[in-house]
């Protein structure tokens, strides 16, 4: 399907695969529907990107993953819960698991080359996904760090 009949139809697929796995690794239930919504919201992403934009699935997942990150920690500070209990169920729709799984049934039935090529994939695939998550976290424990010290210099000025 395409358009918003497809929108839809991924939202509501990423939203029961994130809540879903987000139950299988015992999230805290007050967060269960907070971080389905982020993982529906990344997994359109993804899907728009890749299908309907036809980026490559490293760039759709790169820039997905992004999405859900900075999602998650604004979700985390307004929660005051820590983000990874979004990130990590949010993020599995995106992990290249039929790749993982196609390569290795090339690589057991003597297709090396094809089996080769989609593991490679796969993991370039898991790599934007952690690049992703670390660049944002990165970037936002960065200006935690710097805004602490604008505001305990801003209190050493006026006493």
């Amino acid at each position: 399907m395409d358009g918003v009949a497809g929108m839809i139809l991924s939202f509501i697929y990423g939203l029961i695969a994130t809540v879903s796995f987000g139950v299988l690794f015992q999230a805290p239930k007050k967060v269960l529907v907070t971080a389905g919504f982020i993982g529906a919201v990344g997994w359109v992403t993804f899907s728009e990107l890749h299908k309907t934009l036809g980026y490559d699935t490293f760039y759709a997942s790169f820039y997905a993953t992004i999405v859900i990150s900075v999602i998650s920690e604004i979700m985390a500070r307004i929660q005051k819960k820590p983000a990874i209990v979004f990130n990590i169920p949010a993020i599995i729709p995106l992990v290249p698991g039929l790749g993982m799984y196609q390569g290795m049934r090339y690589i057991i039935n003597n297709d090396f080359l094809a089996g080769g090529r989609v593991l490679l994939n796969a993991a370039l695939d898991s790599g934007a996904i952690a690049f992703g998550i670390m660049l944002v976290a990165g970037i936002f424990r960065a200006y935690k760090i710097k805004s602490s010290e604008f505001y305990k210099k801003e209190e050493e000025e006026t006493v």
